[in-house]
């Protein structure tokens, strides 16, 4: 018996909504927020937090910056992943945030904030983490 192979490549599927996001996110700030949104890694693959965030558009996805802050407390978050995206919000929506909202972030989450701000202050010489 004779088995045919078909060598097509599967069609490609939808892209992953962090790069239909990083897509969309051609201003500054805007362009922060996301990033620093992928590289927390953990609150985008959320479900819950997709829903609110990510908005599908005639052109794909975009960021709702607006439905978040105003579901931000519906999310069930713990204090640590409250405070990150409070400080996402404040670079996305240019609101002014405690300081102190910093210190539940852990070094992880941390690291994401301090490289959003030197990107944002257009400083790409800052190395973030740790010296060996």
């Amino acid at each position: 018996m004779t088995v045919h192979h078909d060598h097509t490549p599967p069609a490609p599927g939808p892209e992953p909504v962090e790069e239909r996001l990083r897509g969309w996110a051609t201003e500054d700030r805007d362009r922060i927020a996301v990033t620093m949104l992928i590289q927390e890694h953990a609150l985008l693959a959320r479900p819950a937090v997709r829903r609110v965030l990510v908005a599908r558009t005639d052109d794909g996805v975009r960021a709702d910056w607006t439905h978040l802050s105003l579901r931000l407390t519906d999310l069930e978050l713990d204090d640590a992943e409250y405070a990150f995206l409070e400080v996402v919000l404040a670079v996305a929506l240019g609101r002014q945030v405690l300081l102190d909202r910093v210190l539940p972030l852990g070094e992880r989450r941390l690291a994401v904030v301090l490289r959003a701000l030197a990107a944002w202050a257009g400083v790409d010489t800052i190395a973030v983490g740790t010296r060996s």
